[in-house]
């Protein structure tokens, strides 16, 4: 049971400061401590009200159910997603405002369907409980204004698990929420912040934030490297580490089943293997293979035994805490958009399927497996060849034109085409090739709005 006679005091004095401060100007905004949670009680200001001129004694109390329990006035129908808040997130204060910044931003890209509005590399982001660096992203989730609010909590309580301490209702404001009042109250200060600052930022350049809307869809088909973690992941972190552990891992396991199966396919393509540098690698006694596997990782070839040992190697290193995959911040909170939307998850990358998966199931954010329905790597065919996408399609069980193909390789977009599949090239910061080549570019799956 939390202090009546405090929570009073300190909710008003918060909202007369937030009025003074141009976030909740005439009857807007709307604000709650919890004072209860068995049964949950809300300390809320009433419905209608000028919010910088409410005492300590107005305030209404309200239960679990949005009645009033105590006090005069009626309760906000806002009262439901207040409720859904607390109870989604454990926060103890939630504060919502009704800012020029919020109110903007929230109508550009979220009026019509849901989204996120990314802000990323802002000293100010280090306000948000748990960030440390300056050097990350959060995704602000956008939905569109709903005057059923069981129907908009409903929506939104999926979302409030992975939100930054903040939802924005588009043309209505931003929701923020904290364990206290304090904390509530300096998220909400955070977050009008970098919305201002990217209001601004608006001001600058007309056609930032501009959504990309596909409907149509069944299935989204992506790529990994350069397009859903960066390519230096891959490069810098996977690919030594494989190389550094790959001789103890084959003295370790060369009795597995698996292993010596991939490791007869390694065998063979080395005898197959025109190349004169292969042909004259050393046989080396008791782990053969190694020098050629080794020169295989150098060189980045594609060979799909290389990929499984490669992956079977990364098990280790995921499981152990030595390997956790980085996906571009962005990725997550899109990747749970675009399933609720309806839209069917796939992968085609060049890594192994178990690759895929552990890095998806080891990521920054947790385990995103559960989103996918398919996997594909080499196995299928070759990335370049439009076949390849053929099969996809088939083992997919729908029309091509059905799905979309997100990647970074012109020549992989241009086979996908070439099978019917709608495309789109990932343009992120250190990728390697940076020229679309004249498909369609997107650089961050925020503002990539995709529906059946």
């Amino acid at each position: 049971m939390h202090d009546e006679s405090r929570c009073r005091q300190e909710l008003s004095r918060t909202m007369a400061e937030l009025y003074r401060r141009g976030w909740c100007d005439g009857t807007g905004g709307n604000f709650s401590c919890v004072l209860k949670r068995t049964p949950l009680q809300l300390l809320m200001a009433p419905s209608g009200v000028h919010k910088g001129e409410v005492s300590a004694q107005d305030l209404i109390v309200v239960n679990q159910d949005a009645q009033v329990i105590a006090g005069m006035g009626r309760a906000s129908a806002e009262t439901q997603l207040h409720l859904a808040i607390v109870e989604a997130t454990g926060a103890n204060a939630v504060l919502h405002t009704h800012s020029q910044a919020a109110t903007l931003l929230s109508q550009r890209i979220g009026r019509h369907h849901p989204a996120e509005l990314w802000l990323e590399g802002l000293e100010m982001l280090k306000g948000l409980e748990g960030i440390t660096t300056h050097n990350t992203g959060v995704a602000v989730p956008v939905l569109p204004n709903d005057q059923d609010l069981q129907r908009l909590s409903t929506t939104a309580r999926p979302l409030l698990p992975h939100a930054p301490f903040g939802l924005l209702i588009a043309g209505h404001g931003l929701y923020a929420w904290g364990a206290d009042l304090d904390q509530a109250k300096r998220h909400l200060e955070i977050l009008e912040f970098v919305l201002e600052q990217r209001w601004r930022e608006l001001m600058l350049d007309p056609k930032a934030l501009e959504s990309k809307r596909i409907e149509g869809l069944t299935h989204v088909l992506l790529d990994i490297e350069g397009t859903t973690c960066p390519v230096s992941f891959v490069s810098e972190v996977l690919f030594p580490y494989a190389a550094a552990h790959l001789e103890s891992f084959l003295a370790s396991n060369q009795h597995v089943t698996v292993v010596r199966e991939l490791v007869a396919e390694v065998e063979q393509a080395w005898r197959e293997d025109g190349q004169a540098r292969a042909a004259g690698l050393p046989w080396q006694s008791g782990l053969p293979v190694a020098p050629y596997l080794l020169w295989l990782i150098e060189q980045d070839r594609k060979l799909t035994a290389l990929k499984e040992l490669q992956g079977l190697i990364w098990q280790q290193g995921y499981a152990s805490g030595e390997l956790k995959g980085p996906l571009f911040n962005d990725v997550p909170p899109a990747l749970r958009r675009w399933q609720r939307d309806g839209v069917r998850l796939a992968v085609y990358s060049s890594g192994s399927v178990s690759a895929q998966q552990l890095l998806y199931g080891h990521s920054q954010v947790g385990d995103l497996r559960t989103l996918f329905s398919h996997w594909f790597d080499t196995r299928i065919g070759a990335k370049h060849e439009s076949r390849s996408y053929d099969l996809i399609s088939e083992q997919m069980g729908c029309d091509p034109r059905s799905i979309l193909f997100i990647s970074d390789s012109n020549r992989e977009l241009q086979a996908a085409r070439s099978a019917g599949m709608q495309v789109l090239f990932s343009d992120r910061d250190g990728n390697p090739n940076r020229d679309a080549a004249g498909f369609e570019r997107m650089s961050t799956f925020s503002t990539l709005q995709l529906s059946p």
